[in-house]
């Protein structure tokens, strides 16, 4: 049977020890069917890492090195001859962006094609964020100004949208968005943290989309119910990991289960690629060459 071409929706360009260890993975994911990635870069950070860490999830701390912030790495667009030949569309992680460095056409003049926004106002005790508010001290009404002015040009660049937000907490913040921006593509990751939500927001606004990177645990606990959801919003729903770049074996291990949840051909390949590339144009995308 011919391999089925995947593109991964969501993957931090983040890792703990060097940047050259990072393509080797991906010849093995290459093989079995990975075609592309959208690959979210700091292109600003805070260049204290301790407080850098403060807007990252905790799971995330001991996959991260330090390094990667004292050092000022990993802020650039990466460059062709890393990852094997996969096509790589380059998001803009605006997480530590204020209003100081909040003119984005020098991000998009460096090659960025995406903007990816991290609404968290508050503490996240859950996922162990202080939030925007406190780690800027500014107050809510700041950011939500802020990222209004992001999302304005994201859509007059013509760069989709991937907008991480609680939307138990901000459902009417996004649809507000939806409203004034209807026919841009905006992506809800993490299936908007309630897929009763979602579900509402993907049948009401047809630019809507979602993808499951970090619900691994929860699709191999309730594949049923996962699966329902996915067949429900097949053209919306996107395949994704939330891999950084050196935790390959996650992508491999989302790309397992998705096959082993859905066994429809039809229905497989709208999540493994074409509801990517509806949203992630040829054009806007570029080909790292295969390594040497």
């Amino acid at each position: 049977m011919k391999t089925m071409n995947i593109y991964d929706a969501h993957v931090h360009y983040l890792w703990r020890n060097t940047l050259e260890d990072c393509s080797t993975g991906f010849k093995a994911l290459r093989e079995k069917g990975l075609k592309g990635m959208a690959v979210i870069i700091m292109g600003h950070h805070l260049f204290e890492p301790e407080r850098c860490f403060d807007f990252i999830p905790h799971s995330y701390h001991q996959i991260v090195g330090r390094h990667f912030f004292a050092d000022k790495k990993g802020m650039e667009v990466p460059a062709g001859n890393r990852f094997n030949g996969l096509d790589i569309f380059p998001y803009l992680d605006s997480r530590y962006i204020t209003e100081n460095e909040a003119d984005l056409s020098r991000f998009k003049q460096a090659g960025f094609r995406g903007l990816k926004l991290l609404y968290v106002p508050d503490e996240d005790t859950v996922y162990g964020m202080v939030g925007w508010n406190k780690l800027f001290g500014k107050s809510g009404r700041d950011f939500e100004i802020l990222t209004r002015r992001l999302i304005a040009q994201a859509v007059e660049f013509g760069w989709p949208v991937i907008f991480h937000a609680d939307l138990r907490l901000h459902q009417d913040f996004a649809r507000d968005i939806l409203n004034t921006y209807d026919r841009h593509p905006f992506i809800f990751p993490h299936f908007g943290f309630s897929r009763k939500i979602m579900a509402a927001l993907l049948e009401q606004f047809n630019h809507c989309y979602t993808d499951f990177s970090s619900l691994l645990p929860f699709m191999k606990k309730s594949p049923e119910a996962y699966q329902a959801f996915i067949k429900t919003y097949a053209d919306q729903v996107l395949f994704g990991s939330d891999a950084t770049l050196d935790w390959t074996d996650l992508i491999d291990d989302y790309i397992e289960t998705v096959r082993a949840m859905i066994d429809d051909a039809i229905l497989l390949k709208k999540i493994f690629q074409d509801n990517y590339l509806k949203i992630h144009q040829k054009k806007n995308s570029f080909r790292c060459s295969p390594e040497s």
